[in-house]
């Protein structure tokens, strides 16, 4: 665990895409053990940085997923919504 001044550094945080893909995918699929078993080797600090770089990564999973499908809804009401009204009003 490196430090600069009294700031901790996340090792999550710094990772590389594919890396940190393959550790969360890892933690996810082994998820109880795998806390567990961060806890034990690594300690309750780089355990809790594990988390929050889980659960920030969830959360923008989330907000990607949550813009795309608006995105995909707005499109498909736009211009498949006269068709479809046009289709019904006959």
């Amino acid at each position: 665990m490196q430090h600069k001044g009294k700031i901790e550094v996340n090792p999550f945080k710094e990772m590389g895409m594919i890396k940190f893909w393959m550790i969360s995918t890892l933690v996810y699929l082994t998820f109880p053990v795998s806390l567990v078993v961060s806890y034990v080797m690594f300690g309750p600090v780089l355990t809790k940085q594990l988390i929050s770089a889980l659960t920030q990564d969830f959360l923008q999973t989330l907000l990607v997923a949550l813009v795309v499908l608006m995105a995909l809804v707005w499109m498909l009401f736009t211009y498949a919504g006269p068709f479809v009204v046009g289709w019904f009003a006959g």
